[in-house]
């Protein structure tokens, strides 16, 4: 970093007081980082460890902590140089003792996973992309995690955390407190604003994320934290906190890194890692976007990048039935005399708010007076408060009511959503263990589903008249003609055999995953014959 020049010094382009310099200097250089300029001699690093991942969102109880599993050969390749890259590449397995809870689990085996992200240093522009081998296998675009990628990328290693607050310029403050020093910036380089105005286009989504950096008495970044719109939780804590410092390299080299990395999300961990080995003399680290994921973002020729678009398919799979998919999470509107009732509002307002449109579309001048909520997982719960203020009634588990209750006063100032628009409170009633709804013609019997380790607060629906089944999660049928599992998923086991103690007699189900299948379908995959 340039020398003191006065009261002032240069960061980023920018003029900035030198008590900033003088703290990014010292912070980095507690780091073993060396500045010419606003560069510094860290420009790749690689580091490896194993620990505990944990699913977001995907708790056993409304509330409770992220279901755990195990990770190893956890490695992380960073290029900080233009384009700006990182891979993630681990083994996650089941934990030991009991599973319960979401987020895949349990793993049929131990499961290899890819993840890589690299930012255009001329646009900006954001890749996301997994693999299944290191640069290269089976490639698969996933355009929609490159946002969260990317802020890993700055907050993986308390190094980039100090390159991204060279990166913001003026906008980077330093104060003292209590607890040592802090350091505050946007998350955002010069590229993502005019003046101080931050541009509002979908390559600085990140920019409105304000990092508050807590150095400890030796000037090492101890702790990185920020508040980012979550559609459950709203201004959602996110945090990593960096620990025990030592120099982990091979060689030596007098450069320290953390040997245990925490993130959490939502107030619990979602990354807990044991850091063994880290290189970051210069190792050779090249990552190219594959055309198919420049293709995918719409970038080949120098095109802008393509909007993320939400489709929602209207499949009529009885009279007043219909099944809206289109993408990973499923609905199914039930039409009664005078009003719908509409099961799932899955993701988030995007996603819910194309739901209420295809309902309108399919079933016209009928209020959607109900909304089933089949359980409390984050991908199942994020679009609900869109349908809350669509005026709908909710009807969720009993056990889910008081937490939805609890985190619907949290704010969402970062990103204010319909229900706060709107200035609406929404209306949630639980559900014990039965519930029907009826016009005396069509009726939804709504079934608190026991036995499973997914969640505890699982409702299923049956139509009885129709003879179909409304389930999430717990079955997720395969491709058709695919030959069954070699072993029976245990929840759908159970399923089964819910359905059979409550005596329903179903001929379809609906999943809210996959696809349209018959009970015939789900016996073949768990093997049972007809009874």
């Amino acid at each position: 970093m340039a020398a003191a020049q006065g009261r002032d010094s240069t960061i980023a382009g920018a003029t900035v007081p030198s008590a900033v310099r003088d703290t990014l200097k010292a912070a980095g250089g507690a780091l073993g980082m060396e500045f010419r300029g606003n560069a510094d001699n860290i420009i790749t690093a690689e580091f490896w460890g194993s620990g505990t991942m944990y699913s977001f969102g995907q708790a056993f109880l409304p509330g409770g902590e992220w279901p755990a599993s195990k990770v190893a050969e956890y490695h992380v390749s960073l290029d900080y140089s233009a384009p700006m890259s990182m891979r993630v590449d681990y083994v996650r397995s089941n934990p030991e003792g009991q599973i319960r809870g979401g987020g895949g689990l349990p793993l049929p085996a131990p499961q290899r996973v890819i993840q890589v992200v690299s930012i255009d240093g001329n646009t900006r522009t954001k890749f996301a992309w997994n693999e299944t081998e290191p640069g290269g296998g089976t490639i698969t675009p996933a355009l929609a995690a490159a946002r969260d990628r990317q802020f890993q990328f700055w907050t993986m290693t308390p190094h980039a955390v100090i390159k991204a607050a060279v990166d913001s310029g003026d906008l980077t403050k330093v104060s003292k407190t209590a607890s040592g020093t802090v350091i505050t910036f946007p998350l955002a380089d010069a590229s993502c604003r005019d003046a101080n105005v931050f541009k509002n286009t979908p390559d600085c989504q990140n920019a409105r994320l304000l990092l508050t950096v807590t150095l400890d008495a030796k000037n090492l970044v101890q702790k990185v934290e920020t508040r980012s719109n979550n559609p459950v939780l709203g201004d959602m804590v996110i945090e990593t906190i960096y620990s025990d410092y030592k120099d982990l390299s091979e060689a030596k080299s007098g450069k320290v890194f953390p040997a245990h990395i925490v993130q959490k999300q939502g107030g619990f961990p979602v990354l807990d890692l044991n850091i063994t080995k880290v290189d970051l003399d210069y190792p050779s680290i090249y990552i190219k976007v594959p055309d198919s994921v420049r293709a995918a973002a719409g970038q080949q020729l120098g095109f802008e990048p393509v909007k993320l678009t939400v489709k929602v398919d209207a499949n009529k799979v009885a009279d007043g039935v219909w099944y809206l998919t289109g993408d990973t999470h499923h609905s199914v509107a039930v039409e009664f005399k005078d009003y719908v009732a509409l099961v799932e509002c899955p993701q988030d307002e995007p996603r819910a708010m194309a739901v209420i449109a295809a309902v309108k579309q399919n079933i016209p001048n009928k209020p959607i007076r109900y909304v089933v909520n089949s359980h409390h997982h984050f991908d199942h719960l994020g679009g609900l408060r869109a349908c809350a203020a669509e005026g709908a009634t909710i009807l969720t588990q009993a056990a889910n009511k008081p937490y939805y209750e609890k985190i619907w006063t949290q704010p969402h100032t970062i990103m204010p959503d319909r229900l706060v628009k709107e200035k609406k409170k929404g209306i949630i009633e639980g559900v014990a263990d039965k519930r029907v709804l009826t016009d005396g013609s069509r009726t939804v019997e709504l079934y608190k589903l026991t036995g499973t380790n997914h969640v505890d607060t699982m409702l299923i629906g049956y139509l009885p008249k129709e003879k179909v089944l409304i389930e999430a999660d717990v079955y997720t049928p395969g491709p058709a003609n695919a030959p069954a599992p070699a072993r029976p998923s245990p929840e759908a086991v159970n399923l089964y055999d819910q359905i059979q103690r409550l005596k329903l007699d179903v001929q379809q189900i609906t999943p809210l995953h996959g696809r349209l299948v018959s009970i015939d379908d789900l016996r073949k995959a768990i093997g049972r014959s007809s009874d």
